[in-house]
């Protein structure tokens, strides 16, 4: 029976004893492979097998062509996502420790430095590194790297800087998905549960008139603005008078709060219970005026905290 494990081994130790993955400045022409680089927050998993055999399969077929190939490794520590591992490690949490005990097998002793970011990253940057070694990648680990050593963090102020002086790229505006708390724009892998911030571009605002005020209102079907019956005001909450650029409104404060970010001039100049909205008339683009009733179901949070 064939020992392939055995086989495995004796090639590795090959390739390391005569250094055949070790780049070094010759005649040959240059080939420089690169792949997305792992993020150290959990083992190598098999969404790292295959896109780390693909980079290596590129780059040994290259080396058979007769090109000098550079296939280096980087580990990608900055973000957010370690950090808050590390937060949800701090406060003790149930779920992400009976993770690291029961799945990953990770020692006690070294859970307990994970309440420090970097303990995290380097504990599983070398899990990653030992399961790629183990794979046999031809990787010259001489040119290994992380994300966060001044040397790369200076190529990559070059790089943009360069890019940008050079109009490759422009600075614009965009959504983002945005967390309160953290004051900081987050992507699917910032989330708890890989959950992919929701950004809803076709979100419209309708404006109503109510006396002085601007009473706005979003919506996804403007279109019904023409069948409107009445406006729902929550009697609970109270609501805030804001002048938003030239206009007064009345919304929210999580509204309020939010609207900052489009970059509008926010300021509060006063407040109003949605009690004594409620009776009132607001007046719609067609000159109708249409009563605003009241609805414990409208939830400050949610647009302008009027429906």
């Amino acid at each position: 029976m064939i020992n392939w494990n055995e086989i495995e081994t004796k090639w590795r130790n090959k390739w390391a004893e005569s250094k055949d993955f070790e780049t070094n400045p010759n005649e040959k022409p240059k080939k420089f492979i690169t792949v997305a680089y792992p993020y150290p927050n959990s083992p190598q998993h098999i969404g790292h097998g295959r896109t780390y055999t693909l980079a290596d399969v590129h780059a040994r077929f290259y080396r058979m062509q007769g090109y000098n190939v550079l296939f280096p490794m980087g580990f990608h520590y900055t973000g957010t996502p370690v950090l808050g591992m590390a937060k949800r490690i701090e406060k003790g949490e149930k779920e992400i420790l009976d993770g690291l005990r029961n799945v990953y097998h990770v020692p006690e002793e070294a859970i307990k430095t994970f309440v420090e970011p970097i303990k995290i990253a380097d504990y599983f940057h070398e899990e990653i590194k030992s399961g790629m070694i183990e794979m046999g990648y031809s990787i010259d680990w001489r040119r290994e790297f992380t994300t966060i050593v001044p040397g790369y963090q200076k190529f990559i102020e070059w790089q943009i800087t360069t890019l940008k002086e050079n109009g490759k790229i422009i600075q614009g505006s965009h959504p983002v998905g945005w967390c309160p708390k953290d004051q900081n724009p987050v992507s699917q892998h910032d989330t708890m549960g890989d959950v992919e911030p929701k950004i809803d571009e076709k979100n419209f605002l309708i404006k109503f008139k109510l006396g002085e005020f601007i009473f706005p209102v979003t919506t996804l079907r403007p279109e019904t603005i023409f069948g409107i019956t009445n406006l729902w005001v929550n009697p609970n909450t109270t609501y805030k008078k804001v002048t938003v650029d030239n206009e007064t409104w009345i919304i929210s404060e999580e509204c309020a709060h939010k609207i900052e970010f489009f970059e509008k001039q926010v300021s509060v100049i006063g407040e109003i219970p949605g009690s004594e909205i409620i009776g009132q008339n607001a007046i719609n683009h067609d000159g109708r005026e249409i009563p605003v009733l009241p609805a414990d179901f409208v939830e400050p949070g949610m647009g302008t905290g009027l429906v």
